[in-house]
């Protein structure tokens, strides 16, 4: 047996807002276990900052792991990485992705929205929620445009399903739009 690697960290976060400290294991709008295979070298995940200092945190580093990290781990290992940490002023940031709900990510070639909730069914829901959304801002789509074009075009996959809260991302290809 073989497969490529494809290094990525499983955690990443910021704090949320509250008193409680909330455990990094369950994922949330803030972040934390959302195990996106996709989030290696060059991509980009923005997080609505909940608290001052946005107190960002990662962890979970993975050699490898499918969509859905069916069996609690992957192929789990010390990673070493190197990370810039940004914060967009609150305006730029509605003007680009509209209000974020949770977790964005973007590679070179996808926008991935995401969806979080216990229940798989409804965090397919909210990741298509944030993908209409975001299609809306990004492109001026319709949301009739935006969900056929999601249906026909867009991939949904699960990022876990290992926690409490389950996760669901799209990819939604940029070169779709580059035309």
């Amino acid at each position: 047996m073989s497969f490529d690697l494809h290094p990525f960290l499983g955690i990443m976060g910021v704090a949320a807002a509250g008193d409680v400290r909330p455990h990094s294991v369950p994922p949330g709008p803030f972040g934390g276990n959302i195990d996106i295979n996709l989030l290696g070298a060059g991509s980009t995940l923005y997080l609505p900052v909940q608290v001052p200092g946005a107190l960002a945190y990662v962890g979970d580093p993975h050699l490898a792991q499918g969509d859905g990290e069916v069996a609690l781990t992957a192929f789990e290992a010390s990673l070493r990485v190197r990370l810039r940490l940004d914060v967009i002023p609150a305006a730029d940031a509605v003007a680009t992705f509209g209000e974020l709900a949770g977790p964005l990510a973007e590679t070179a070639e996808h926008l991935v929205p995401t969806g979080l909730d216990a229940d798989l069914d409804v965090a397919v829901q909210n990741c298509v929620r944030a993908a209409v959304a975001l299609l809306g801002v990004r492109y001026g789509m319709s949301p009739a445009h935006a969900y056929a074009y999601l249906s026909a075009a867009t991939d949904f996959d699960i990022s876990q399903v290992v926690d409490v809260v389950k996760g669901v991302h799209a990819r939604i290809r940029k070169a779709d739009f580059a035309r």
